[in-house]
């Protein structure tokens, strides 16, 4: 198998995984509505709002550690180890899964708390940064050009 293969390989498992992943924020909207109303939250309005706040700070968070850690990672030129396809499905794996957390917060809070406005904006808000993080073929073939 040539290089080249191996790069289309890694960038289409890239690919399969983000759909995976996109799928699964499909499967919160329907797990969160056929569960929340038989879950009874333990929890006291003023301990929710606590939790709520602190997730969204969390998921904002969780979000630009993404962007962050996708640039350090895709910026590992200097370890040799790694090869390009391989850093950059790393990249993508990475953020997608740092994403993903974020539509776990929504469903969470919907579960304790039956606001379905918070599932339905975490969730929205991590298909939204799925989307920006997806596996770009354009973006690797200019990672995988000589002096990049």
């Amino acid at each position: 198998m040539t290089t080249e293969q191996d790069s289309e390989r890694l960038l289409a498992a890239a690919k399969i995984i983000w759909l995976a992943l996109l799928g699964s924020l499909a499967l919160y909207l329907v797990v969160g509505r056929l569960a929340a109303p038989r879950f009874a939250s333990p929890m006291s309005g003023e301990t929710y709002a606590v939790l709520r706040t602190a997730l969204i700070a969390l998921g904002i968070v969780t979000l630009i550690a993404a962007k962050y850690l996708r640039r350090l990672i895709l910026g590992a030129g200097q370890d040799r180890r790694a090869t390009v396809p391989q850093r950059y499905a790393s990249a993508v794996i990475a953020s997608l899964a740092m994403s993903e957390s974020v539509g776990i917060y929504g469903l969470v809070l919907y579960l304790l708390g039956k606001n379905e406005m918070d599932l339905y904006l975490l969730v929205g808000i991590s298909a939204a940064a799925m989307f920006y993080f997806r596996p770009r073929p354009e973006e690797f073939r200019g990672l995988s050009q000589p002096g990049s």
